[in-house]
């Protein structure tokens, strides 16, 4: 008996250092989207736009210190705008809603009991991807994978997980886009601000 309440002594406080160390939950949240290009002055970006986000978030927390990686199903879009080569008014846009992998890894610390600032790389794999074209033919090439960074802000309420991010690319989502019959060498690139609400399952 004496061995079995203290089998159940050390259980009951190593489940409440492990809730401490570790949490577990799931995030959604809207993004603000941009797609930039750099390196040829006929494409520009085009209008931003809005998307969503959904998975789930693991935080292990030491030393007032956190390493937070996450996998999130990302559906967002984008548009970039092609000038006629012969005048300053827009020839042709070309709309891209594309559905992704997102795994950012992010490193933090906590500023108080509420505060967290965090900063980490973020790594995508393009699950999908659908162009359409407005006002002439556009043809882009798109990578299906590409590395990327996010820092910004959190917020931690009891349970209730607030995050407010910046995010772009290291590597070009795009590199080619084929107008007119000529193709033009860019470096697209995917900016984004996102805003997600998180909930702790444990703590």
């Amino acid at each position: 008996m004496k061995n079995v309440l203290v089998f159940s002594l050390i259980l009951l406080l190593s489940s409440s250092v492990y809730a401490q160390l570790v949490t577990v939950g799931p995030k959604v949240g809207i993004s603000h989207s941009t797609i930039t290009s750099k390196g040829v002055d006929q494409i520009k970006a085009g209008d931003s736009s809005v998307g969503f986000h959904a998975g789930i978030f693991v935080r292990i927390s030491v030393l007032g210190f956190y390493v937070q990686p996450e996998a999130l199903f990302t559906s967002t879009n984008g548009q970039i705008k092609i000038d006629d080569p012969n005048s300053s008014t827009v020839k042709a846009a070309q709309n891209l809603t594309y559905n992704k992998l997102d795994v950012p890894v992010m490193l933090g610390f906590k500023i108080g009991d509420y505060i967290r600032l965090n900063a980490g790389p973020s790594f995508s794999l393009i699950l999908n991807r659908k162009s359409e074209s407005i006002g002439s033919e556009v043809k882009s090439n798109y990578k299906n994978a590409t590395v990327g960074y996010q820092f910004g802000v959190g917020l931690d309420l009891n349970r209730l997980v607030l995050d407010l991010r910046y995010e772009n690319n290291l590597s070009a989502l795009g590199t080619d886009v084929t107008f007119g019959g000529k193709t033009f060498q860019t470096d697209l690139r995917n900016r984004l601000y996102t805003l997600s609400v998180g909930y702790k399952l444990f703590q």
